[in-house]
């Protein structure tokens, strides 16, 4: 018995936006007790049902289907479905009780397509404003903002009954190293982190709790990723913290684990506590780590019976999910739940600096467009070449826009005397156009909308923050430039002269 629902603690992704024969032999081989979906198995509210629907018919049981639908760019249903902008612009609104509805609505649409755990919510308090894998899916730089938020976050799921997760445990907030390609380092004393990142985990109270793939210097002496640590699983989240619900690792396929063999990082992650281990893709290798789990199951008399006492946790969650009342899909992207969104997007937009400006704007003489990438590996498609704004802005004031890069700046002596609207996206990561934008500034009037991270929006005397570029929030921006909409959003950070 204890075998055959050994693939019930594994979390897998599959391929595909129905069910396939390749991936009907993976389920029939391991037997999962969680299936996470990513974007490239959705297209359509109906498909994502049915493929939910077919996937548990195949199997004779409902697993727990996730999803990683945290708002803003970390969104995996949005053709079709209602979008909620990023944590940042959440918290950017100033009003958690808005937030709560935002988020009971996007919950009632995963609950309506078959979907029953959000990855979520992102907890990590963002103190660097270079952090390479954070940034907007934080709620802000301290610990106050996040709590209210994530905990408006947590009751709007709860009240829709999808089940919670927050991340990424033990804070993600400071690093500089994206634990999709490398292992970060956490720097801090016991005492920074027990007054500070660890805030969220001890105040707040979901389903579950993800450790990250991250190395935490004061706390840990056996040089593992926190997400293979005893003394972090076991230790800090179990015994300190007394948390007591599901403990999710982060997809063990990630760089920040990668100096280990796959089947070594599955028994690593159990072994130090993680209750629900997630390979997220590539079939071979998902294969070759439960075969490999239950032969050391096996041989392992402490494994086998800690084995036991993880799946009596792990199928109570998974029968939660049998046979339970459903929303209809016809709630799905309805007005009410698209009205919730275009006023979370609208009261976020932020005036962050502004010394001379005129809203609605009159003059535009020209539109810029400038992109830093490269772009996280946890967005999908963050962006859309031109983002619909810029063409509706340039149809507006009858003009050209133009789109910039490092390697193709336009000539500053052309750009003398007009009034310049700059659209930028995370430019201040790169020193050549953090340069450039401070120098534009000395020969135009320049009004800079900054569309992913704010941190643009410090580089010049007059700006906007949306916080994201989803296209209810570049509607509510539009409403903004316009004077249809007042923009009342409030920085969610504080200022950093380290980019200046």
């Amino acid at each position: 018995m204890l075998e055959a629902d050994a693939g019930k603690v594994f979390m897998i992704g599959i391929y595909g936006k129905e069910l396939t024969k390749e991936t009907k032999k993976l389920l029939n081989e391991i037997r999962p007790g969680f299936v996470i979906l990513f974007s490239r198995n959705i297209s359509t509210p109906e498909q994502v049902k049915k493929l939910t629907e077919d996937i548990s018919n195949f199997l004779g049981y409902r697993p727990v289907f996730a999803v990683d639908q945290e708002g803003g760019s970390v969104l995996r249903l949005k053709d079709g479905f209602s979008t909620l902008p990023s944590a940042m612009a959440c918290a950017a609104t100033g009003d958690p009780q808005l937030v709560e509805r935002a988020v009971n609505a996007m919950s009632l649409e995963l609950k309506a397509v078959g979907i029953d755990f959000n990855l979520a919510p992102v907890v990590d308090i963002n103190t660097d404003p270079f952090n390479p894998v954070i940034g907007t899916r934080s709620f802000g730089d301290d610990a106050s903002t996040v709590i209210a938020f994530a905990s408006a976050f947590l009751e709007g799921s709860r009240n829709a009954n999808v089940v919670t997760c927050l991340k990424h445990f033990p804070g993600l907030g400071s690093v500089s190293v994206d634990p999709h390609y490398d292992l970060p380092v956490l720097d801090k004393s016991y005492d920074e982190l027990f007054s500070f990142d660890l805030l969220p985990f001890k105040r707040l109270n979901a389903d579950a709790l993800m450790p990250s793939h991250v190395y935490v210097r004061s706390i840990q002496s056996d040089a593992l990723p926190a997400s293979l640590s005893k003394e972090v699983v076991q230790g800090i989240a179990r015994k300190v913290l007394n948390f007591q619900g599901l403990i999710v690792s982060d997809d063990l396929l990630m760089g920040g684990v990668s100096k280990f063999s796959v089947e070594d990082r599955v028994k690593l992650a159990f072994d130090a506590g993680n209750d629900v281990l997630a390979i997220c893709h590539e079939p071979e290798l998902q294969l070759r780590a439960f075969k490999g789990f239950k032969e050391i199951v096996n041989r392992d008399q402490t494994l086998r019976t800690k084995l036991s006492k993880t799946l009596e946790k792990v199928i109570r969650v998974i029968e939660s999910v049998q046979n339970i009342n459903r929303p209809s899909i016809e709630i799905v992207n309805c007005e009410e739940h698209q009205s919730l969104m275009k006023t979370v997007a609208e009261r976020s937009v932020t005036f962050v600096r502004q010394e001379n400006l005129e809203i609605p704007l009159n003059e535009v003489d020209a539109i810029l467009t400038m992109v830093n990438p490269p772009f996280s590996p946890v967005s999908d498609n963050p962006d859309d070449n031109v983002p619909k704004i810029v063409l509706e802005l340039a149809k507006h004031f009858t003009v050209r826009y133009s789109w910039f890069s490092e390697k193709n700046l336009p000539s500053l002596e052309e750009m003398k005397g007009k009034h310049i609207l700059l659209f930028t996206y995370d430019a201040y990561r790169s020193d050549v156009l953090k340069h450039f934008i401070m120098e534009l500034e000395k020969y135009a009037n320049v009004l800079l909308v900054a569309l992913r991270n704010p941190y643009d929006a410090l580089l010049v005397r007059n700006s906007i923050a949306t916080y994201g570029n989803l296209v209810v929030q570049q509607e509510a921006l539009l409403k903004v430039l316009t004077g249809k909409v007042k923009a009342t959003g409030i920085l969610p950070f504080k200022e950093r002269e380290v980019l200046l």
